[in-house]
């Protein structure tokens, strides 16, 4: 047990540490590509849309060897190396080749560090604590979202006090703390995952055939419409305070901290049902939530009544945020590094579909397009809710 606690302490750090890594230079990163490198708006669209290809792409491969591999701890060493290298390398060479080149290719290795711990991290818990596996998961995935509550106005003080890339240094020696955590887990006796290692004299087994059940085709398209709706709650929430209710920078700065400081109790909560509730009912009622929080967002007058609303909105983002990990890496049975890749395959949709729905507004507000964002949270809903009648009439045990 204390060996299993030791392996839970250095997970938890390594996905705080990777939250904060992102936390403190995803706000810069438009900043430093647009104003100090003198990308033009659609170059850096382009680049970022590259990137979020590449992490697709990265996730994907990865996973696919995750399963295949001896030691998964070989994986995710490797993730928070590229990451040490990709944001360690924009800070040094400040020049708009090696930041497209950083971003393009090794950026995309470095996401993977957050799916490929959760790949691990479930093989880990299944093999170790399979009834509490779900609630584990949570628990870590509210560490990523902490990350975001406490670094932002760190890296605001850095940035402020030297310079916008000093963000990416912050970033690179968050990741140098990942590679050291991961490489203590080399001194866990118990933290060794992977696919053991076949007697020559014996026939190979293949690995499980890939195939994603009916009920979880249904379930992967409503976890990805309800995350397009996260997407653009990210997009719309900042405009809505600023230009249609007159807010200031401070106040969006108030109302995102507000939200995860909510999202972090929320996780371990929604976690904890989870061990008792199924997940697509879980991600259904979410979703419905969400849609509720999305109808009264239609009607604000104030600042105050945005941020009163965030209780419903962070509710609901917990769950979609948690419990979407862990039901996506049961989507591909017996495979769950291929299944974890689900988790940035549908993020990427889903950012794709929020940028569809986003380019679409030509007016000079911002709250009717919430309307759009509950439609898309309605759906996923639904989707869920028949992926889980499906699966019963699949299996009535």
């Amino acid at each position: 047990m204390t060996q299993t606690r030791g392996v839970t302490g250095l997970l938890a750090t390594n996905i705080f540490l990777s939250g904060a890594a992102f936390a403190a230079m995803t706000p810069y990163r438009a900043i430093v590509g647009v104003d100090e490198l003198g990308l033009s708006n659609a170059a850096f669209g382009t680049v970022m849309a590259l990137t979020a290809v590449g992490s697709a792409c990265a996730s994907v491969a990865l996973g696919w060897l995750s399963d295949r591999v001896a030691d998964r701890r070989i994986l995710i060493f490797l993730c928070a190396v590229m990451g040490v290298v990709a944001f360690g390398l924009i800070w040094a060479i400040q020049t708009p080749f090696v930041f497209v080149l950083a971003f393009c290719l090794l950026v995309p290795f470095g996401n993977a560090l957050f799916s490929q711990s959760f790949s691990y991290s479930r093989a880990f818990y299944n093999r170790t604590h399979p009834e509490r596996a779900e609630f584990i998961l949570s628990v870590l995935r509210s560490m990523f979202t902490l990350a975001w509550i406490v670094v932002p106005p760190v890296a605001g003080l850095i940035a402020a006090r030297w310079s916008a890339y000093s963000v990416f240094a912050f970033s690179a020696v968050a990741h140098v703390g990942c590679t050291l955590v991961i490489g203590l887990l080399w001194l866990q006796p118990t933290a060794k995952i992977g696919v053991a290692a076949t007697d020559p004299d014996k026939p190979a087994v293949a690995p499980p055939r890939i195939r994603i059940a009916a009920p979880y085709r249904f379930g992967i398209a409503g976890v990805t419409l309800a995350m397009a709706a996260v997407q653009l709650n990210m997009v719309l929430l900042p405009l809505v305070i600023l230009r249609d209710l007159n807010g200031s920078l401070t106040q969006v700065g108030i109302n995102a901290s507000i939200a995860a400081a909510i999202e972090v109790p929320a996780m371990i909560g929604w976690g904890y049902l989870a061990m008792r509730v199924r997940k697509d009912v879980i991600l259904a009622a979410a979703s419905a939530i969400f849609a509720v929080y999305f109808g009264l967002m239609l009607f604000v007058g104030s600042f105050l009544q945005v941020v009163l609303l965030q209780a419903f909105a962070a509710v609901a983002i917990a769950a979609l945020l948690s419990i979407n990990i862990s039901y996506l890496q049961e989507a591909i049975p017996s495979r769950v590094g291929l299944s974890t890749s689900l988790v940035d395959l549908s993020r990427v949709v889903s950012v794709w579909v929020a940028a569809a729905v986003f380019s679409l507004n030509s007016g000079a507000t911002y709250t009717p397009f919430m309307a759009v964002a509950a439609l898309l949270s309605l759906a996923g809903a639904g989707l869920m809710l028949l992926a889980g009648r499906s699966r019963r009439r699949d299996d009535p045990g």
